[in-house]
């Protein structure tokens, strides 16, 4: 009896139930379909904002073969050196070995070493309400910084800071980003495009907004060097100061200009087809050259290059939704490099705990890994061995 009413009770629900009309599922589902090729029609009739530069990138070196570039672990034992600056850009040293280095908040922090080496508690140096990124003290003990937003500034020691520059020409300075200072007290630095600001459009148009200009402390005067860079980053002279470098890194590439010699106001490749995306430029003891590799080789980039329509589509999207395109791969990278151009090696932290290298330092033993908005926290230091 109990079974019967059940089964009585499920009879009426079914009859119940209202049915759906395959007519009307196949109507909506042709509606929303209507609707969603409507707009990817609109989508591709809309005016792309760039007309992107076609380039057939270079194969990048692979990390498989035998060779400098050869994939190994030496970033992945980096210890922590400070976690105060999230995106320590740049990093640089006073002479009593204290490191300082900017965050993309503004802040500038200082960072003192005990007895025995190890790193104290980072303290605000100060705060440019911009962002900075190079830094380097001259000969007078200021801190003279480029500033994303600021443009060239000067702090002295007690952290007043003045603009040296935001103008060159009579235009302003775009994106000041990385700098060397000469022994004359001279100052190249990048001024990175005139975009104003990073952006996806910018790679995908493919084509040179950067410079690389000079700032002459004795006459107060910017100059511009170079022109038509593609994304001008890191800046660093030679240990003659005989050429000074700047890194291209939407081209894989570095570029010299020559400062001394026959080849004087001139300029040329000094390292090409790099395995990724190059950021600063650092000198050491030796002469050497290190630089950041702020991403290894995105193959949807290098795509995009060698074909203008997507490249044009691609543009149509906003910027807040293609953060992910060109957001650095999880494998930490820097490379040293001989002072006539010549890979020596490359250090790899291809377990992604360590990434998105912006600078890389020698000092005292150890080399010192910076990082920018994107990749990995906090600044880190890795044993050098001999």
């Amino acid at each position: 009896m109990p079974n019967t009413q059940v089964r009585s009770v499920k009879s009426t629900e079914d009859v119940n139930r209202p049915k759906r009309s395959p007519r009307k599922v196949r109507r909506v589902g042709l509606s929303l379909l209507a609707v969603l090729l409507i707009g990817v029609i609109i989508f591709l009739l809309i005016p792309s904002p760039i007309e992107p530069a076609k380039w057939s990138a270079p194969t990048a070196p692979s990390f498989e073969e035998a060779g400098p570039w050869k994939q190994n672990n030496k970033l992945s034992s980096a210890q922590l050196v400070t976690d105060a600056p999230k995106s320590p850009e740049f990093i640089t040293f006073d002479k009593e070995g204290q490191l300082y280095t900017g965050d993309s908040d503004g802040k500038i922090y200082k960072v003192a070493f005990d007895a025995e080496g190890n790193p104290q508690k980072a303290q605000v140096f100060a705060d440019t309400k911009g962002t900075p990124n190079g830094l380097i003290f001259d000969a007078n003990g200021n801190l003279i910084v480029t500033d994303v937003k600021k443009g060239l500034l000067s702090i002295n020691p007690s952290g007043s800071i003045e603009v040296l520059a935001d103008q060159v020409d009579g235009k302003p300075i775009y994106l000041a980003n990385e700098l060397d200072i000469a022994k004359d007290g001279a100052i190249y630095f990048s001024d990175t495009s005139n975009y104003d600001s990073v952006t996806f459009k910018e790679i995908a148009e493919n084509k040179p907004h950067g410079r690389l200009l000079k700032y002459d402390p004795k006459t107060k005067q910017t100059t511009v060097l170079l022109e038509g860079l593609y994304f001008a980053n890191g800046v660093a002279l030679s240990a003659d100061e005989d050429f000074v470098l700047v890194a291209e890194s939407y081209h894989y590439q570095l570029t010299r200009y020559w400062l001394k010699g026959p080849k004087k106001g001139t300029s040329d490749i000094f390292a090409d087809n790099l395995a990724g995306f190059p950021d600063n430029i650092t000198r050491d003891e030796q002469g050497h050259f290190w630089v950041g590799i702020f991403t290894t080789r995105l193959s949807f980039v290098d795509q995009m290059h060698s074909n203008p329509w997507l490249a044009r589509t691609m543009a149509k999207i906003p910027q807040s939704l293609l953060s992910g395109a060109s957001a650095p791969a999880k494998h930490g990278i820097a490379v040293e490099l001989s002072p006539q151009g010549e890979l020596i090696g490359s250090w790899h932290d291809p377990e992604g705990t360590l990434y998105g290298v912006t600078t890389a330092v020698k000092h005292n033993g150890y080399l010192y890994i910076g990082t920018a908005p994107g990749g990995s926290l906090g600044l880190h230091r890795v044993l050098l061995t001999k």
